[in-house]
């Protein structure tokens, strides 16, 4: 009965020491930052099941303003479907720093259109891939925002969001 007992303490031992492991040498960071951009350009299909039903994709390019009184250059490419105004969106954005370091993530959420063009949005991101002093980037978080113009062709749309990550840095 002893040598059953102690096997298990030592394989809970064992599958705590697998799970801390990859924690190990890493260093949590939660940060705000705030997200200021043009859309600069979209393209928009009609699907033509119900009106008011597009789907398309667009190009965001701006400023990311950490809490670390950092600042740093954003671009995204966002991919929609909405029913007048609201729906799905998801992205792949880009975040450089002055030092040449670079953090990638994808998001998913969801839009709400609102009078006069605008919307607001919210979702979660998650980092794919950091260079330089984010390299082995992993984490994420929710972030919320709005476009302040509607969407119209060869006019920058003013956007911006807020968003709360929490990551992990692995150590070199």
């Amino acid at each position: 009965m002893r040598t059953k007992l102690w096997f298990a303490i030592g394989a809970v031992v064992m599958l705590a020491v697998v799970v801390a492991l990859p924690l190990a040498g890493a260093e949590i960071i939660s940060q705000k930052v705030r997200v200021v951009y043009d859309i600069v350009k979209a393209e928009v299909i009609q699907v033509g099941d119900v009106p008011g039903h597009v789907v398309g994709v667009a190009e965001g390019r701006g400023l990311a303003f950490p809490d670390n009184g950092e600042v740093g250059t954003f671009s995204n490419r966002i991919y929609f479907d909405y029913i007048n105004g609201s729906g799905t969106h998801w992205s792949y954005a880009q975040f450089t720093f002055e030092d040449g370091s670079t953090c990638f993530n994808k998001s998913q959420g969801t839009t709400t259109a609102l009078p006069g063009g605008k919307s607001s949005y919210e979702g979660t991101i998650t980092y794919i891939k950091g260079t330089g002093r984010f390299e082995g980037i992993q984490g994420g978080g929710p972030y919320a925002g709005r476009r302040l113009a509607p969407l119209a062709p060869g006019v920058p749309a003013d956007s911006y969001f807020d968003l709360t990550a929490t990551y992990t840095l692995r150590s070199r």
